[in-house]
């Protein structure tokens, strides 16, 4: 594993559209606990790569909700161009889709009498992604088939094998390795640390990226059923993963085509409350409800009981994650 300790070196501000709520955007309780970084309220901590250069930046809300601005530091082992500076700009803007117009959707959601009071409490939250798409993709993988437990083991110990260490306004986190650094890696060696048939699949995948099957940015222009299209042509990326990345990623908020089985029984107690209502039920009842907008709609809702989740006790939560 490699380390990088990184000073300070540019400042910048964004405005993002408004309403935004900073901690309900950059934080998100229902992802699993990752070493890829760090949230405090009101502060976050990641690392970005762009090109070859990683970076590592700390991300602080200035304003408030409906006056939102975030400011930028970054930090390097270098000096920064302005032209990478505008790169990171970017990036920040489209990850956690800080130009989101949400009139229309906050109109609906003032209808919604039973979830309103939910809409109201994290209104200006988006749908959003701290990883490029390579780096998201290893996440999906080690998803797959696992608890969340396992999931957190199986990657921390990819990080601290492969990943890079940055260190940097005090703060520790990991940054995913290039889809290049795993082609002098073997299966066996990644199936050495207790990943199993998942050791195959990131190896493939990655081969898929060096080969520049994929280019996450000719993505970001497609519609969303090309971009679930080219997805899955990649080696261990399903139907599943391809509609998680289509909403999370790239912020296609109509995407809710199909609900996974561990999905089916939360839904049913939170618009139900009923152990297991039958998914196509609720697909059709969440999308008559919420049309074009029913993943960010859902995701309010999701990431609500997530929020609570850390105060208090929820039984029939706990069961289902596993933590």
């Amino acid at each position: 594993m490699k380390s990088l300790k990184l000073v300070k070196q540019e400042e910048f501000f964004i405005k993002p559209t408004s309403p935004f709520n900073f901690d309900a955007t950059f934080h998100k309780p229902a992802h699993f606990p990752s070493a890829l970084e760090i949230w405090k309220s009101g502060k976050f901590w990641q690392g970005i790569r762009i090109g070859e250069k990683l970076f590592g930046l700390k991300i602080e809300d200035k304003g408030d909700i409906d006056r939102p601005l975030i400011k930028i530091n970054v930090y390097c082992n270098q000096k920064i161009n302005k032209n990478t500076l505008v790169l990171i700009q970017k990036e920040i803007i489209w990850r956690y889709d800080l130009n989101f117009q949400s009139k229309e959707f906050d109109e609906l959601c003032k209808k919604d009498k039973r979830f309103f009071p939910v809409f109201q409490k994290w209104r200006g939250m988006r749908n959003s992604c701290a990883y490029e798409l390579y780096g998201l993709l290893v996440v999906g993988i080690v998803l797959q088939n696992a608890t969340v437990r396992r999931t957190v083991q199986m990657m921390d110990a990819l990080l601290k094998n492969y990943g890079v260490e940055l260190v940097f306004d005090r703060q520790v986190i990991y940054w995913c390795w290039q889809p290049k650094d795993m082609e002098q890696v073997s299966e066996e060696e990644l199936r050495a640390l207790k990943i199993g048939y998942r050791a195959k699949f990131i190896k493939k995948l990655s081969q898929d990226f060096v080969e520049g099957k994929v280019d996450e940015f000719v993505l970001r222009k497609m519609p969303k059923e090309d971009i679930k299209k080219e997805l899955t042509k990649l080696y261990g990326v399903g139907p599943e993963t391809a509609r998680i990345l289509i909403a999370e990623a790239f912020h296609k908020y109509d995407e809710f085509d199909h609900i996974a089985p561990w999905q089916q029984k939360i839904y049913s107690m939170l618009f139900y409350n009923e152990p297991l209502v039958d998914a196509k039920i609720i697909k059709e009842d969440i999308i008559k409800r919420y049309g074009k907008y029913s993943m960010l709609a859902v995701s309010y809702i999701w990431e609500d009981i997530f929020w609570r989740r850390k105060n208090e006790h929820i039984e029939w939560l706990e069961k289902e994650i596993r933590l």
